[in-house]
């Protein structure tokens, strides 16, 4: 890639301009090709036939970039150029035969810069529609070999601009070579060479700061110092050097903001998001089905939907946390009918026929219209949904270029050449990943692959090493825009607080300074004696309580007010309690409250068949096979059932499991779901058990505590009594444990809801004529039924104790009264440990929240006593 960019010079005026892939489009009159990569299916024997089939996005990106590598390596960007039968058998000749026969299946079709490119390059003088001709010199020892034919033939068709407007134009642009004295000039000449190092001086200082941030501020009150001292004249004399990361533009703008200072050649605005490509992204993968949550919840917040910004973070919030929004179903007009056009489609025509209704009920109609119409004309008779989602792919929109004024602090950004010479030149970002950025791996070819093409059929690919020259010398050519002293920032950590390394551009200035490791030429401004100080500093004071939250010393948090009240309407009774609620409640009060306040985490994340999705389906799976009033059915039939049973309910709950990628998972499950079916129907059979229903709803009255919620199973056994069942997808030691220590809160409130329920069915009155009621946990990974007292006697139950729930009951009557009274006890640091161990439970609501793992009150000191 040339550093030093083609310029040419209007005969006339003598105006400069570069030479673009537009100039050249326009001048040559170069027709509109379209580049596709579609024949990369059809080569079954390519080196990357197997990395296609399972990450086609990843490797045809890989497949582009090496083709569009290979082709800039010629000098006629034709693959006939290409020759790997000159190179012996193995890895190079494969990857490169391959890359020629795809090239040439593509009828030599290249990206839009290249084939216009070639396209000049085979053309005539009097094909152009004007001259171009060009500032001399052409010449670039960084330029591919079709930079260098480009460059060459624009030469010979328009010769070179005179050498007036040459020296005229090269005046007004910084030298390639330094100019600067003492230690800055020495390391602007010999930055890419070899040079004795000299001894550092104030024309090149270097200052240790914390962060970016840190960095725009220190800049800021740095040129303001230099122009109250009178060490530059304007503001135009300073410059700035950026490292190609946003995490220094919006801090820069603010910092030179803040003393009134004017940034001449940074951003005006930023970049933008690309909203229609994103929401017609979102919308393809609805329309495929099933519908992911993340792409439903993309959709809802889009600023092109019919409904404010606020309605549409609350149906993104419902989507994400359940799968579906009731808010969104209640809406009316555009927005109902949008939310019901979200349906799976199956041919092209159904795709765009949805796409065009979708763009219908837009806030502003039509917005979709020029995408789609580039979908549907690159579309075939089939949707092929990588193609078009590839298509569609946002990215973010340029913003307005960069405003150069004479006045103003030059800002440089790191990709690109300096466009005027300043006194004086800040450089940022000295610690990090530029000067230069470091060049990715070529999965194609190694370095030793590069040298051996190269010698054998004469093409120059470019090697890391060769990136890597061309972006050192550009920035040795970056350190020459400054002609009196430069001053080097180098940060110790990034925004996000990771420790930073010196730069490669950094440790070559170290060695030409005698230093072996360049951070001992960073000086902390902040040690300095006072009358050094480069800038104003303000003294920081340690604060040892920096980013501790300050708690309560008891540990209690006073609302004043009922807590248990807070969803209650006016005037109203407050809403029943769920068992997992209140199980919540005695591990962490805090937790329940962010819960009942519905401040909990909403990190969005994809659909995992993780241990909640895997309980859904294994509860649908006992409903299916296990019905109300029906017999067990026979053995024979169990697996029969299961399957269908497992199918149905993936296909209702969660539907992206039925897709082609989760066939290993949905093996597994099937296998699993039938082991556990297996192992019920043993124990209903034994037991002469019948099941009277599944997901029961159940709601009742614990000490004037309103408690609501589902039983997973109830069953009536032979002798009169009920079993109140909960199926838990796990093995009974940790819930055995619990249960011994009376810990164990779920079913003791399934009984509490059935000897006390509110409802008036034939359940309840038998239960309360005294009927009795067996509570018990089913694991289904090993099988085991764990009981309470009142199930001594039946098949295949364990009784770990008489009364599980009886410590769980206590504390919970302790904390109700608390949150009555506004009161919320916060947890220790040490409660997980001290949970699992004295109560049996996995704190789960200390692990899932950062929120509650950062308002934890410290372990309380105890005093030893030692025996003398």
């Amino acid at each position: 890639m040339r550093l030093t960019p083609l310029q040419t010079a209007a005969p006339v005026t003598g105006a400069v301009r570069p030479v673009t892939t537009g100039l050249l489009r326009d001048t040559y009159l170069v027709p509109v090709e379209v580049f596709d990569l579609a024949p990369i299916d059809e080569q079954r024997d390519a080196p990357w036939s197997q990395s296609l089939a399972v990450a086609r996005d990843e490797t045809v990106f890989a497949v582009t970039r090496a083709l569009d590598a290979v082709a800039r390596a010629t000098q006629t960007l034709l693959p006939s150029e290409l020759q790997p039968e000159r190179l012996p058998e193995g890895r190079a000749r494969r990857h490169l035969s391959a890359l020629r026969d795809l090239w040439s299946d593509l009828g030599g079709s290249l990206p839009e810069d290249l084939q216009v490119c070639r396209n000049v390059i085979g053309s005539d003088a009097a094909d152009a529609l004007e001259p171009l001709p060009l500032l001399a010199s052409i010449d670039c020892p960084y330029a591919n070999s079709s930079e260098d034919a480009l460059a060459r033939v624009l030469r010979h068709h328009h010769g070179t601009a005179p050498d007036a407007i040459t020296r005229s134009w090269q005046a007004l642009h910084p030298p390639l070579s330094g100019i600067a004295q003492g230690a800055l000039g020495h390391v602007q000449s010999n930055l890419t060479g070899r040079a004795a190092p000299v001894v550092a001086d104030a024309s090149l200082q270097v200052f240790g700061l914390r962060d970016p941030m840190e960095e725009a501020e220190f800049a800021a009150a740095l040129v303001q110092r230099w122009l109250d001292a009178g060490e530059i004249d304007t503001a135009a004399e300073a410059g700035l050097l950026l490292p190609d990361d946003p995490a220094y533009g919006l801090a820069l703008t603010e910092a030179f903001d803040r003393v009134g200072l004017l940034l001449s050649g940074a951003p005006a605005v930023a970049a933008e998001r690309d909203s229609v490509s994103e929401l017609i992204a979102a919308l393809l993968p609805v329309l495929q089905g099933p519908a992911p949550r993340t792409a439903l919840a993309t959709v809802a917040l889009s600023p092109l939907m019919p409904w404010s910004a606020a309605t549409g973070r609350a149906i993104a919030r419902e989507v994400i946390a359940r799968g579906y929004s009731r808010l969104w179903r209640s809406l009316d007009g555009p927005a109902a009918a949008l939310a019901e056009a979200l349906r799976p489609v199956t041919s092209v025509a159904a795709l765009f026929a949805r796409l065009g209704e979708i763009d219908r009920l837009l806030a502003v109609p039509g917005r979709l219209g020029a995408r789609i119409a580039l979908l549907r004309a690159q579309s075939g008779e089939e949707p092929g949904w990588q193609k078009l989602q590839a298509l569609v792919a946002p990215r973010p929109l340029q913003g307005a270029a960069p405003a150069r004024t004479i006045e103003g602090v030059s800002v440089f950004a790191e990709p690109d050449l300096p466009w005027r010479s300043v006194r004086r030149l800040v450089v940022l970002g000295m610690n990090g990943r530029g000067w230069p950025r470091p060049q990715p791996a070529n999965p194609f070819f190694t370095e030793t692959e590069i040298e051996l093409i190269h010698a054998a059929t004469g093409l120059q690919l470019s090697s890391r090493a060769r990136v890597n020259a061309r972006r050192l010398e550009l920035f040795r050519r970056q350190l020459c825009a400054a002609t009196e002293a430069a001053v080097l920032l180098a940060p110790a950590r990034d925004m996000a607080g990771t420790e930073l390394p010196p730069t490669t551009g950094f440790a070559l200035i170290g060695r030409l300074l005698g230093c072996k490791d360049p951070t001992e030429l960073a000086i902390d401004p902040r040690r300095l004696p006072a009358e050094q100080y480069p800038v104003g500093l303000t003294a920081r004071l340690p604060d040892h309580a920096a980013g501790q939250p300050v708690l309560p010393e008891n540990g209690v948090v006073k609302l004043d007010r009922d807590l248990l009240a807070l969803k209650a309407e006016a005037g109203g009774d407050p809403p029943a309690q769920s068992p997992t609620q209140l199980e919540t409640l005695i591990i962490s009060p805090l937790a329940w409250l962010l819960g009942e306040v519905d401040a909990n985490d909403r990190t969005w994340k994809p659909e995992l068949l993780d241990v909640r999705v895997l309980g859904t389906l294994l509860h649908g799976v006992i409903e299916r096979v296990f019905p109300p009033d029906a017999k067990v059915p026979e053995a024979a039939e169990l697996s029969r059932m299961t399957e269908a049973a497992l199918g149905e309910v993936i296909a209702r709950k969660a539907g992206w499991l039925a897709e082609p990628i989760w066939a290993a998972e949905r093996a597994s499950l099937v296998r699993e779901a039938l082991r556990m079916v297996r192992a019920w129907a043993r124990f209903l059979s034994d037991n002469g058990a019948v099941t009277l229903g599944n997901e029961l709803s159940l709601s009742g009255d614990h000490a004037g505590l309103m408690i609501a919620g589902r039983a997973d199973s109830l069953l009536q056994l032979p002798d009169g009594r009920y079993m109140v069942i909960d199926h838990k997808r796990s093995s009974a030691a940790k819930r055995r444990s619990r249960m011994e220590l009376g810990w164990d809160l779920q079913v003791a409130l399934y009984r509490v809801m059935l000897e006390r329920s509110n409802a008036h069915t034939a359940l309840a009155e038998a239960t309360a004529s005294g009927a009795t009621i067996v509570t018990a946990y089913h694991t289904t990974l090993d099988g085991a039924v764990l009981a309470d007292g009142a199930g001594r006697g039946l098949a295949r139950v364990e009784c770990p104790a008489d009364d599980p729930a009886r410590e769980a009951l206590k504390h919970l009557q302790a904390v109700v009264s608390e949150v009555r009274n506004g009161c919320v006890t916060l947890n220790r640091a040490g409660d997980a440990k001290r949970f699992g161990k004295e109560r049996g439970i996995t704190a789960y609501a200390l692990e899932g929240d950062e929120l509650v793992g950062a308002l934890l009150m410290p372990e309380e000191q105890t005093d030893e006593v030692q025996d003398d």
